[in-house]
């Protein structure tokens, strides 16, 4: 076994990133990270009894990504291997989102991999990060300010996701490719200094080496394997205090005992914050240093029975004894909320926080496209527009709302259907429906109507797309 070979090998027990018997959905750019990767789990499989299949995304922004797709195909077809490939036009989800392209592109990525797991009923998804984007990711975390986690950089697990190349460099992957004869695929883009990690990587990077530090890489990863430990150690310590000071815990609210909080150290108070947000079932994505201070001090000196708003609908409410953390509004305070749909066009929600884009097709565009518009396919549906009753809205439930589903033969009760489901109470007024004054077309995300099918009669389609505009289940 080469030593290559081993270390990944000792890096996968170390981290206990794989069981015997498991399926693994490995992402392959293309690029020599990837194709190092898909080689060695190959070479494994037989040792883990693994079952592996590739999946490619082609973000639809550079001339020559036609050909990396068409790359990993050929190659997951020498190696015997099951693949999956699919598009989306990251530069339009972007523009929809609001989100840069890198952080676009990445959401794309990763949503694409689970939509793969979860249809192949994968245990794991493996994506190839070196130590390298381990080291620029502390570095960019750094200079956007950071914390413990931030300062690990990239973990080895995060749910089903492993990096198992997480402990060896770029320059000893292309040495194992060039070794073993593997060719890979140069994305022209990260030569380029546009984005700001190319420019960590391209000019920071070389310029602290050459100037400060010639070992900077590995002082970089000693911090962030020793912040990567204490992190543990203390997100483990929160979660145990948070379970002791809470009074009331369920989906949607947190509520703790203010003075226990209160004398708690300054760090234990910023992680039982961040972890009683979690527990609620809200996003920490946006939840600043600045947020967690303005909390501190409201909890500190703010009024009984006041309240502060935080990102993506998160608020903490305080009276003389508690305080409760709750995720969105309450059921008393949520309000019907009914829209008009621009179509074609597009369509802002700001108060169930999403995007909704709607485009008419001719029946031959349609057949020819096999782009993934978007990244979970529950959020786009495709109707036939001629036999749509316009206009249509975007609204919420109402009492008696009933919907003909597919197969059905009859209609069922909105009521029942989210109950069947099981989807949670609170959750069940913020999902949208798409409907016109007389049918229910599409519960986004779950079901759809018999009504408006496309058909081989159909000449014109309405295509629908919902984007989620904060982070959240979608």
């Amino acid at each position: 076994m080469s030593d290559f070979r081993t270390k990944i090998r000792d890096f996968i027990e170390q981290n206990r990133l794989l069981r015997p018997g498991m399926t693994v959905v490995v992402g392959v750019s293309g690029g020599a990270d990837s194709v190092a990767l898909l080689h060695i789990l190959k070479e494994l499989a037989p040792e883990y009894s693994l079952q592996l299949h590739v999946a490619h995304l082609n973000h639809l922004l550079r001339p020559g990504a036609r050909a990396e797709a068409a790359f990993v195909q050929r190659l997951a077809h020498k190696w015997k291997i099951p693949v999956t490939t699919g598009c989306c036009r990251v530069a339009r989800l972007a523009a929809f989102s609001g989100l840069g392209i890198e952080e676009a592109a990445r959401q794309a990525r990763y949503q694409f991999l689970s939509y793969v797991a979860r249809r192949v009923g994968a245990q794991r998804i493996a994506v190839g990060h070196n130590a390298d984007d381990r080291v620029e990711t502390v570095l960019f975390n750094i200079m956007r300010g950071t914390g413990p986690a931030g300062l690990s950089g990239i973990p080895a697990r995060r749910g089903i996701v492993i990096r198992p190349l997480l402990g060896v460099t770029r320059e000893e992957i292309e040495a194992y490719c060039r070794d073993r004869g593997l060719a890979w695929c140069t994305d022209p883009s990260n030569l380029e200094t546009f984005y700001f990690r190319n420019k960590i990587r391209r000019k920071l990077l070389p310029y602290l080496r050459r100037e400060f530090n010639p070992n900077l890489d590995q002082a970089i990863l000693r911090l962030a394997d020793i912040m990567q430990a204490e992190n543990f150690f203390l997100e483990r310590l929160a979660s145990r205090l948070l379970k002791s000071f809470t009074r009331e815990r369920k989906f949607g609210k947190v509520e703790l005992f203010l003075a226990d909080f209160l004398r708690l150290p300054l760090a234990l108070q910023r992680r039982l914050l961040r972890a009683g947000v979690r527990v609620a079932g809200g996003s920490l994505r946006g939840l600043g240093y600045r947020h967690l201070d303005d909390c501190l001090n409201f909890l500190a000196r703010g009024p009984a029975g006041g309240e502060i708003h935080l990102p993506h609908g998160v608020r903490l409410k305080k009276n003389y004894d508690l305080f409760k953390i709750t995720i969105g509004e309450t059921e008393a305070e949520l309000k019907e909320v009914s829209q008009k749909l621009e179509v074609p066009g597009k369509t802002d929600v700001p108060s169930l926080g999403l995007t909704i884009h709607a485009e008419t097709w001719v029946k031959s565009r349609a057949e020819k496209s096999h782009f993934f518009h978007t990244p979970n396919k529950r959020y786009q549906a495709f109707f036939d527009y001629d036999k749509i009753k316009l206009p249509l809205y975007v609204r919420t439930r109402r009492p008696g709302d009933r919907i003909r589903l597919l197969g059905l033969g009859g209609t069922k009760k909105i009521k029942k259907l989210f109950s069947d489901l099981k989807i949670p109470r609170l959750e069940r007024d913020r999902i949208p429906l798409i409907a016109s004054n007389d049918s229910i077309y599409w519960v986004a995300g779950y079901r759809r109507s018999e009504e408006a099918q496309v058909t081989p009669e159909t000449k014109r389609i309405l295509v629908l797309r919902v984007f989620k505009r904060i982070e959240g289940n979608w």
